[in-house]
């Protein structure tokens, strides 16, 4: 019986994880967090398969208070694109490794600029930069600072953890009742 049992949850595992298809998206929390700690930006994007950020949400705070209300598409991806406005270069493109933006950057939009955009691109590792359009070539803000980005799990992940927890529960405790037992007689 109990090797039945553990043939059975052996081959349920394998198969799980064989029908795991990888991720089409990932999320990342992000701070950037200017020179002068005057200005910062805290969110989380999710970017696809092609590392193309595809939404962004968050907060901007300090010299203004603002939510972070979108990512603007790219309709050159990947290459870059002028914005809207015609302020900025971007390419909305993450990159996991390195500088997460490059001086192309990532151009958002909050709900409290309505006619503006903000774009965050790197010069350098560990330097990067975050400026407010106001129309065109209008920046009221321009800030240098330094970005960190996390990857966060997906709900998947979690479900994987809690249902390994589970099993190992199970087991455990099937192995205790196993334990305690009277000898058989006879």
């Amino acid at each position: 019986m109990r090797k039945t049992l553990v043939t059975i949850m052996a081959t349920l595992a394998t198969a799980t994880l064989l029908t795991v298809t990888t991720s089409n998206a990932a999320i990342y929390k992000f701070t950037f967090q200017s020179s002068d700690a005057e200005l910062t930006a805290t969110g989380e994007f999710t970017a696809n398969a092609a590392d193309e950020v595809t939404s962004v949400s968050g907060t901007i705070s300090g010299l203004t208070n603002q939510t972070i209300s979108g990512v603007t598409a790219n309709p050159s991806f990947p290459t870059a694109s002028y914005s809207p406005d015609g302020s900025f270069i971007y390419d909305n493109l993450y990159s996991s490794t390195g500088m997460a933006f490059d001086y192309s950057g990532l151009l958002f939009t909050t709900a409290q600029n309505l006619g503006g955009y903000w774009n965050l691109w790197g010069t350098s590792p560990g330097n990067y930069s975050l400026y407010e359009s106001a129309g065109s070539y209008n920046y009221p803000i321009q800030e240098i600072g330094t970005l960190s980005v996390a990857g966060t799990p997906e709900p998947s992940t979690w479900a994987m953890l809690a249902l390994g927890f589970v099993a190992l529960t199970f087991v455990g405790r099937r192995r205790q009742r196993a334990g305690r037992l009277a000898p058989s007689l006879g």
